[in-house]
């Protein structure tokens, strides 16, 4: 049973890095998206490198320290709730003027820990982020690195090296 519980972590572990590594590995001109109704779960079912037009709305902007990082959260107009955009740069008077939006789209239920962030707008705005909602991760452009390839490399070696030590070696003394 411990093998098996091995396995499967190191699987969840290659899991993770697969679609990291597709939207890295996916193109490098980003869709554009000019209106809410070009927001569909059809039409981005997965991450997707994207340009909004928009205007920023820090009506319900916030920052969310996690880990030792501070992110801030905002909406953009006239998409409201429908599209949370996240940044780690730091929001100034000057983003009030900015027009276009690069980064990673991916339906906001898929980003990690979207629930706190639901509960959060919840909580400090009295607001409910829709189930048919996105997310934007600003400035999260396709770029494979070597890390990446790395990890993943890594672990489906360590997973077939391990199936084999588990599951098909016999040792000569048996």
């Amino acid at each position: 049973m411990l093998k098996l519980g091995v396995l499967v972590f190191v699987s969840a572990m290659i899991a993770v890095q697969v679609p990291e590594l597709m939207y890295d590995l996916g193109p490098d001109r980003p869709f554009p998206i000019g209106n809410p109704e070009d927001l569909s779960t059809k039409r981005f079912p997965s991450a997707t490198f994207v340009s909004v037009s928009g205007k920023p709305d820090f009506r319900n902007a916030f920052i969310y320290r996690r880990y030792g990082l501070s992110y801030t959260y905002f909406t953009l107009q006239p998409y409201g709730l429908r599209l949370i955009v996240r940044t780690h740069s730091r929001v100034t008077d000057e983003w009030k003027a900015l027009e276009r939006f690069l980064g990673k789209l991916r339906p906001f239920r898929r980003q990690p820990f979207h629930y706190r962030i639901r509960d959060i707008y919840q909580e400090k705005f009295q607001v409910t982020i829709p189930e048919d909602a996105f997310f934007l991760a600003l400035d999260d452009v396709p770029r494979i690195n070597g890390w990446q390839v790395g990890a993943l490399a890594f672990g489906s070696l360590l997973w077939f090296v391990m199936f084999y030590v588990f599951f098909l070696y016999r040792s000569k003394s048996s």
